[in-house]
């Protein structure tokens, strides 16, 4: 096992999706390491309640939270905002959050709700808070996506991003899922040379709640699977942490720490055309 970052109590971890699932198991790892984490919950309640399961798991009470509704445009430039003004420095954000809704939905702002959650959330956050990363550096931005064998062909339609047209569940999510990946991808690349790092990685089997949203016969099924998953995220808090990979950019890990090169299933100018995209639909 390599040594982990002897200065990991000096560093800011910020987590998204920090209540429930990768982004929980992540922040505990880190708190277990003796991190200042701070996790963007849903409410007041939520996040302290997962503060809490912390503070008793890891004995590490430094934690924090933030409270931000991650679909909403507006809440989200609250929240970085907040963000900047409570903390000095910001040394590692996890984009961890997501959500899967297996019908249309709208956010308050009219976009489309998981197309919110899973992409807009990430570009916006994570550019609402460049500069305190970069002041920071060095820096690096995580970003969770999926199984790697789910890239064999990686298909975004940029003529209709949200799927206002023949929605399916499964689709959007394969969607979302191939777009907050090429977002990773596309950050890299604007961030070479500045002092911030961005990679995407598969958390693997982790125990969640990503089924809120599902029929009722996987509800059901929800409860058999998390009692058969890890509750950790070992290659989060990896990423998260360790000095080796400082300096990685632009790369996808899977569960087991493997380089898997998913940047080569996507077309060339695909990053910049989704980042233009994104900024299209900002709300301001």
């Amino acid at each position: 096992m390599n040594a982990i970052r002897t200065d990991i109590e000096n560093r800011v971890f910020l987590v998204s999706g920090g209540t429930s699932g990768v982004g929980k198991a992540i922040a505990t790892g880190l708190a277990r390491l003796g991190a200042k984490v701070v996790i963007i919950s849903r409410s007041a309640e939520s996040g302290k309640a997962a503060l809490k399961d912390i503070s008793e798991a890891t004995g590490n009470s430094r934690g924090d939270w933030v409270a931000a509704d991650l679909s909403l445009q507006s809440s989200i430039r609250e929240v970085s905002d907040v963000i900047k003004r409570k903390y000095d420095h910001l040394h590692v954000l996890v984009n961890a959050c997501g959500a899967i809704h297996f019908e249309k939905e709208l956010t308050a702002e009219g976009i489309d709700r998981m197309f919110a959650v899973n992409v807009l959330s990430h570009y916006l956050l994570t550019n609402r808070l460049l500069d305190i990363l970069q002041e920071s550096g060095p820096a690096r931005v995580i970003t969770v996506s999926g199984n790697p064998r789910f890239f064999k062909n990686p298909v975004i339609n940029f003529e209709d991003i949200q799927m206002e047209h023949q929605y399916s569940g499964m689709r959007a999510a394969n969607q979302s899922l191939f777009a907050k990946t090429l977002f990773a991808f596309e950050l890299a690349k604007r961030l070479e040379g500045t002092g911030v790092t961005s990679n995407a990685f598969y958390p693997g089997f982790v125990k969640s709640n990503l089924s809120r949203n599902a029929p009722w016969y996987l509800r059901a099924a929800a409860p058999l699977f998390n009692a058969i998953v890890k509750a950790e995220c070992e290659i989060g808090v990896y990423l998260a942490s360790e000095n080796e990979i400082e300096r990685a950019n632009g790369v996808f890990f899977d569960d087991k720490k493997q380089i898997v090169p998913i940047h080569t299933k996507f077309d060339d100018g695909a990053g910049n055309k989704l980042w233009t995209l994104c900024e299209g639909l900002r709300i301001y």
